[in-house]
């Protein structure tokens, strides 16, 4: 800015000479073609001039208030406006007691770059704040020059200055504050999981308990077991007691004695009788120890259980009774494949 109004200044003089009047009187004919000439070249310069300074750096400098307590923070910001070749710098700013840089923050803004200062002071009076010192560097990173701005007064009052009913009434102490209540945050969290720790604990001791009261009770087994053959014949005659052949109901008559039968087989010679069918007896029957009318016998009871249950077919009641005879024959010859007497 001093250069540019140096320029303006140097040019107005000369101006004023080139049109003092014995000079116009001696040059009267080169007079006015030379104002016109002045007057586009200080129109060029001063635009030239005008255009150079928009390219210049402004610094602009703006505090929140003028008038602060002690140990209240002001805000101090500076707005720097460069060209898009120039680098801004805002080295630190140390300050001497009774001030203190609390903190500092750089941010763009609408007309530039802006760091904010946050001030404390910590005396009374009229506090002078020097002016901040930036670092205007080229776009290589050098040095190009260093902008000052301008010192500031801040006013720092006491607390009691600003707030009258604060102030100490004859040298005494100050009303003391109510006490400000606490509230501490509950750990939730801990709570619900101590909870479900409590009912799970609870409840296995609750199981544990109840299972050792709980009484064990076992079946009365009988000494002896009975012998297949006493087993096989003591159903027959519940068969034969038990009108089922009176009633017709021939399916469920075969259906037994069947099952009597194979339970027979199975729990004296160790056979699996009871999962095989007629069939596959018939293909297996060189395992049996039976003679070959006993098993003849044994086989057309079977077969004729099946075609009872399975083919529905109706049998006499003289058959139904021949049959139950000879399975109490067939009973009663085969306990010799098995059984082993004393006299052996």
């Amino acid at each position: 800015m001093l250069e540019l109004t140096q320029s303006i200044h140097s040019i107005l003089l000369c101006f004023n000479m080139l049109l003092n009047k014995p000079v116009a009187l001696v040059f009267k004919r080169r007079i006015l073609p030379m104002k016109k000439s002045l007057l586009i070249g200080l129109i060029l310069l001063l635009a030239c001039r005008q255009d150079q300074s928009s390219k210049s750096v402004e610094m602009m400098v703006e505090m929140d208030t003028t008038y602060t307590t002690i140990g209240s923070p002001v805000t101090y910001a500076v707005t720097v406006q460069s060209p898009k070749d120039k680098i801004i710098q805002f080295p630190e700013w140390v300050l001497e007691d009774p001030l203190e840089v609390r903190s500092f923050s750089i941010h763009d803004g609408e007309k530039g770059q802006v760091g904010k200062y946050e001030l404390v002071f910590w005396d009374t009076g009229k506090v002078a704040i020097p002016g901040v010192t930036i670092h205007v560097l080229n776009a290589d990173s050098t040095l190009a020059y260093e902008m000052r701005a301008d010192s500031m007064i801040m006013e720092v009052v006491s607390v009691t200055e600003q707030d009258p009913s604060l102030r100490q009434s004859a040298g005494g102490l100050m009303p003391i504050k109510d006490p400000v209540p606490v509230w501490f945050p509950l750990p939730w969290q801990t709570i619900i999981l101590s909870l479900i720790l409590v009912a799970l604990l609870v409840g296995m001791v609750l199981v544990w308990k109840k299972r050792m009261k709980a009484e064990v009770s076992y079946e009365d087994r009988p000494e002896f077991l009975e012998e297949p053959d006493a087993v096989a014949l003591r159903k027959l005659d519940e068969l034969d007691q038990s009108g089922i052949l009176d009633k017709g109901d021939i399916k469920e008559f075969y259906a037994q004695l069947s099952l009597i039968l194979r339970e027979y087989t199975e729990n004296s010679l160790y056979i699996r009788t009871l999962e095989m069918t007629t069939e596959e007896i018939r293909e297996h029957h060189p395992v049996f120890p039976y003679s070959d009318s006993q098993l003849d016998a044994y086989l057309n009871i079977l077969s004729g259980a099946d075609m009872a249950k399975y083919a529905k077919h109706i049998a006499a009641m003289d058959q139904c009774a021949n049959d139950l005879n000879s399975s109490k024959t067939l009973v009663q010859d085969t306990v010799q494949f098995w059984k082993m007497t004393v006299n052996s």
